[in-house]
């Protein structure tokens, strides 16, 4: 097996630069899989010296989904692993994708992206913030605890894909900064391929603080609608609908056009302030309430300003936002 999954199967990571988040997601590829291939999409060429089987390609500034694209074009091997360059695994993660593909009617691999350990109370909270389904489109790819199944959404940040298809479908779409698997996913379930996730196909994907947290939610809803408009899916309608608790709150004037209207928002605010409380308290860790409600705040009203924010910023604002340094 060993042998045959550094024959079949090539690794592409996009980055901005090569950083040590990159660095040490190499260094755990390596434990593994010594000649695997590594293709990495930079931003601009890097001095860093890489093993002979580490190809760069150069792209520029772009975008995620633009980098994983141009990087398909030197993929010659038979399947492609996707691993975002803040993740890393910690086993034989694509000898499991390999055996499952098996199945000819498996296009596309994948499964959970878990939280590693940390001592920082923010990135604590935030990886218990991500296993709820108001931050994370499927909160089921966050657990080894789920079982094998077919599934209709899986996250970039680890999954194995047949090139094939990947080229047939010209796989994702390049145009904004975030959320680019909503429309490979789409693609997928459109021409009827089937994905799989399966618990033993794991990795360890960083966890943000609290401002990147913010700036990441923010980004999320400054996609949703456009996403919802191109590729209307459950995930897509699930993006957009994350901006709903702020554009519930701008209807405050109408509280001055009649008391049934005044009541209704009332009972709204209510119920808002009830989900921000539960929430606040499901994910809070070792009596840090304060920082669980401003987690919870973030979580319930960034994507929306965002989504208001795209009106008038550029996407090269968006772009210098989304960049986590």
């Amino acid at each position: 097996m060993k042998k045959k999954v550094e024959k079949d199967i090539s690794i592409l990571i996009p980055s901005k630069i090569i950083d040590d988040n990159l660095r040490y997601c190499i260094k755990q590829i390596r434990k593994f899989y010594k000649n695997i291939k590594i293709i990495l999409v930079l931003d601009k060429p890097s001095e860093s010296k890489m093993d002979k089987n580490i190809q760069i390609v150069i792209s520029g500034n772009e975008t995620i989904g633009f980098k994983r694209n141009l990087g398909l074009k030197y993929v010659i091997t038979k399947f492609v692993s996707f691993i975002d360059s803040d993740a890393y695994p910690n086993s034989r993660w694509l000898d499991e994708s390999l055996n499952l593909f098996k199945d000819k009617k498996i296009a596309l691999v994948g499964g959970p992206n878990l939280s590693p350990k940390t001592k920082n109370v923010e990135k604590i909270l935030v990886a218990r913030s991500r296993r709820n389904s108001i931050v994370t489109l499927n909160p089921k790819v966050k657990s080894i605890k789920t079982n094998k199944h077919f599934i209709n959404f899986l996250p970039s940040c680890n999954m194995i894909m047949r090139t094939s298809i990947y080229k047939k479908i010209k796989g994702m779409d390049s145009r904004l900064y975030s959320s680019e698997e909503i429309s490979l996913n789409y693609k997928l379930n459109k021409k009827g391929f089937k994905m799989i996730f399966s618990p033993k196909v794991f990795v360890f994907h960083s966890d943000r603080n609290f401002k990147h947290f913010a700036r990441q939610r923010f980004i999320y809803g400054s996609t949703g609608l456009w996403y919802l408009i191109r590729y209307p899916c459950k995930e897509s309608f699930m993006l957009f609908a994350s901006s709903f608790p702020t554009l519930f709150v701008l209807f405050f004037p109408m509280v001055f056009i009649s008391n049934a209207l005044k009541l209704t928002f009332l009972l709204g605010i209510f119920f808002l302030i009830l989900l921000i409380f539960i929430n606040s308290v499901k994910i809070n860790f070792k009596n840090n309430f304060i920082k669980s409600v401003k987690l919870s705040l973030i979580s319930f009203f960034y994507p929306g300003l965002g989504l208001l924010a795209r009106i008038f910023l550029k996407n090269n604002t968006f772009k210098k936002l989304y960049t986590q340094k």
